[in-house]
């Protein structure tokens, strides 16, 4: 489009704006609070996660063993599991499957799954784990198990793997109290 098709263009925006009462100024007004609210309650949204399913009671434990998943490809999933089990004061360690450590008092295994959306405003999509399963055995007992899934429409879906997990380990594991929980990476033996 040429500059000379342009300039009337402009001028009729112009016009048009500077001629508007003050009723349809204030409705402007209103809709960009509106939608500045509705951003707002995204961004609370985000850092807050709940789990979706959990079955079996809360489980007392000092030392829990994580299995690595080879099939998960979200790479902060297990730095958030031990950070979540450490504010539960939990100890804990990662293994590879197959070699679980003789000191462990438990076994948490996980799944999860990935997958893409658009954020509000955003143009691109972007990756989100949209589905966690945790589950913590006990001497071959499965414990208790929790389920996260988040919907296509769920403000949280885009949170953070630590959002996600400290829900479902709340749920999971009774809090010792983080004085009793010793390095959050310490050593496992094999």
């Amino acid at each position: 489009m040429s500059l000379a098709c342009r300039a009337p263009t402009v001028a009729l925006a112009a016009a048009a704006t500077l001629g508007m009462s003050g009723c349809a100024w204030t409705v402007f007004t209103a809709l960009d609070a509106a939608g500045s609210t509705i951003q707002a309650g995204y961004a609370i949204a985000a850092n807050y996660s709940a789990p979706a399913f959990v079955t079996g009671r809360p489980a007392l434990v000092h030392r829990v063993c994580i299995e690595l998943n080879p099939n998960v490809s979200a790479l902060d999933l297990v730095p958030a599991l031990q950070l979540a089990l450490e504010r539960r004061g939990v100890n804990s360690g990662v293994y590879n499957p197959g070699a679980s450590p003789a000191n462990c008092e438990a076994e948490l295994t996980y799944s999860a799954s990935v997958a893409y959306g658009r954020r509000p405003y955003a143009p691109q999509p972007v990756a989100y784990l949209a589905e966690i399963d945790l589950t913590l055995i006990e001497r071959g007992q499965i414990l208790v198990t929790a389920r996260y899934e988040a919907g296509e429409l769920d403000l949280n879906r885009f949170s953070s793997a630590s959002g996600k997990v400290k829900g479902l380990i709340d749920k999971m594991i009774v809090e010792r109290g983080v004085e009793s929980a010793s390095a959050l990476s310490s050593p496992l033996a094999d």
